[in-house]
């Protein structure tokens, strides 16, 4: 009687040590599915998020001319978030021909970032132009670089330097925030010297980032 109660109990233990294990395993099945579930579902979700960036930067500038010489210069570019030149979109034709040389007064820094020395004259002439008569000198930024390509999402920097007299300046500088999501700004001007001579050249920069819907193009 003793050996089959012990043949029994050794059935039974053994049994029961399959079915812990089994239910072990059952378990670690399950919780994988739960960890699997979010994935799942993320991948089963439409994206309504666009991928590429699909909008145009407008910058308008209200330029009244000066008379006289050592005025009526200024460059319109965008920087990364490293402060090297993405792309420039405009500069005084008398600058982008070398001007800065015998005047080095005419927008330093645009100048020192874009070594216009180094660029050859098509590049210079497809964002150079001729000092505009008086009025809203409209630019715009389609979101390249100076290669073409599109840019990523991201920070940037508008730069907009203007010498107004002798070594005497005024920048406008604003941070972009290039994404997704429309936005409009006026930007506040830096002023680099105390002289305010010929400070009416530029009298507002205005900035509006747009979004391009496919089916308008």
């Amino acid at each position: 009687m003793w050996l089959f109660c012990f043949i029994f109990d050794g059935f039974y233990l053994h049994l029961r040590s399959d079915y812990v294990i089994k239910l072990a395993k059952m378990n670690i099945r399950f919780l994988s599915l739960l960890l699997l579930l979010p994935l799942l579902t993320v991948g089963c979700k439409k994206n309504t998020t666009p991928t590429v960036l699909n909008g145009v930067l407008n910058i308008y500038v209200d330029y009244e001319k000066q008379p006289g010489h050592g005025s009526n210069q200024w460059a319109v570019w965008i920087e990364d978030s490293e402060g090297a030149v993405v792309k420039t979109l405009f500069v005084t034709r008398f600058t982008a021909d070398g001007g800065y040389i015998p005047r080095p007064a005419c927008t330093p820094v645009w100048v020192s970032k874009a070594q216009p020395d180094s660029l050859s004259q098509e590049a210079m002439d497809a964002f150079s132009g001729a000092t505009p008569l008086s009025g809203l000198q409209p630019y715009s930024w389609d979101l390249t670089g100076a290669d073409g390509n599109k840019v990523a999402a991201g920070t940037y920097t508008l730069m907009v330097e203007a010498t107004l007299y002798g070594a005497s300046e005024v920048i406008y500088k604003t941070p972009l925030a290039i994404g997704f999501k429309e936005w409009t700004l006026d930007i506040e001007p830096f002023y680099t010297s105390d002289d305010e001579t010929n400070r009416d050249m530029i009298r507002s920069v205005y900035v509006e980032y747009l979004l391009i819907n496919d089916k308008m193009q």
